[in-house]
């Protein structure tokens, strides 16, 4: 997402943990990100998307909890209000 790079000013050469850290402070720190709830799930979509790069094509497997991480929080941003059961029921579901 280049206008998320372009508002953090970030450019592409940077590499991506410390894009990833950047976007990850500004939510914990309330600013910019955190308060629209759009830019909130779009900077949540690029954390899951460079780690999961990062893990899948680049190979780096020391980073394979932070991606599972970030599976879960996609999918927490977008339903507002879930529990672990629920999370349980929908899983059976969709492997049925």
């Amino acid at each position: 997402m280049k206008w998320l790079k372009a508002l953090l000013g970030k450019n592409k050469e940077e590499d991506g943990i410390e894009y990833i850290q950047t976007l990850i402070n500004d939510i914990l720190k309330k600013e910019r990100l955190y308060t629209n709830e759009i830019l909130f799930r779009d900077a949540v979509d690029e954390i899951h998307t460079q780690l999961k790069r990062l893990v899948i094509k680049d190979g780096n497997r020391d980073l394979v909890e932070a991606y599972e991480k970030s599976v879960l929080l996609k999918y927490l941003s977008q339903k507002h209000e879930i529990n672990e059961k629920q999370l349980l029921e929908e899983i059976l579901e969709l492997i049925r």
